[in-house]
Parts: structure tokens; sequence; C-alpha cells
């Protein structure tokens, strides 16, 4: 099975999984060649943060499923976890969770724009600033952005 279609075989198993404990999913990856695989996971809690006992919870479940569908026909790490703070936000399933939170915007002319991250769409990110201007940026000025939520 392909890469890809691997990634949106896991993603309908997660779904119900993440629908049951209240979670989200962030991300999935999956990287490396035949046994040096790694299946990574990342989950975030709709109400608050994910706790480590609710990803070996989701890292159980979906162990189990993987194993009896055999989607994965060689040996794999299969990691669940937190997106964590530093993340690089990429894609727009992550960009859609960051909604609403702190963010950092690492700008090409070499400075840095925090604000609260209001909305996005494919050419710009809308940023909220000092708690009531949003500004416009086009997402050809940044280089990348990451949650500033410490």
């Amino acid at each position: 099975m392909e890469r890809e279609a691997i990634i949106k075989e896991v993603e309908k198993i997660l779904e119900p999984i993440l629908k049951a404990k209240d979670l989200i999913l962030v991300d999935i990856e999956y990287k490396g060649l035949g046994s040096r695989s790694v299946l990574s996971i990342y989950i975030d809690g709709k109400s608050g943060p994910v706790t480590l006992k609710e990803c070996e919870e989701v890292s159980n479940l979906l162990s189990l499923e993987l194993d009896a569908r055999d989607i994965i026909e060689h040996s794999y790490v299969l990691e669940v976890s937190s997106p964590g703070l530093d993340r690089v936000l990429k894609t727009d399933r992550e960009l859609k969770w960051a909604l609403g939170k702190k963010v950092k915007l690492h700008l090409r002319d070499g400075s840095e724009l925090k604000g609260r991250f209001k909305d996005f769409d494919s050419e710009s990110f809308f940023i909220e600033l000092g708690g009531e201007k949003v500004e416009k940026i086009k997402r050809s000025e940044v280089i990348k952005i990451k949650l500033d939520e410490v």
C-alpha cells in the first residue's frame, strides 16, 4: 500500500477512536522505509491539552486495529503524542487546529509577528494584533508559523 493510502486508512481508523475520547487529530506522518518506518500520530484535546494517558489509550486502540487490518505490511514504530508547542504549522488541518491560539509568524524580511490566529485562506493568514486589529499577512511573506502559547 502506498504511503498516502496508508495515511488515509489510518485517519479512517482513528476517527471513531478520537471521537469517543473527545480528542482531535492534528497530523499524521508516515516516514522511513521498511522496518525503519515510523507512524506518528499527533492529537490534542478539544477542551485542553491531551494527557499522556490519553495518548497511551489511543496508541493501544489504534495498534490493535492496525494489527487486525494489516495495512502496513512490515514492522514499524507507532508514536502517539501531543503536537507540542514548538511545532511548525504546515497543513490546513494543523492551521484549523490552531485557530484562536496565539501564534508567532517568522517573516521573510527577518521580523516576527505575534498575535492570535483568527483565520486563513489559500493566500493569507489573518492575525489579531493587540486584541482588536486583525492583520492580513500573505502566505508568501511567511517562512513559518508556530504556536506561541508559552
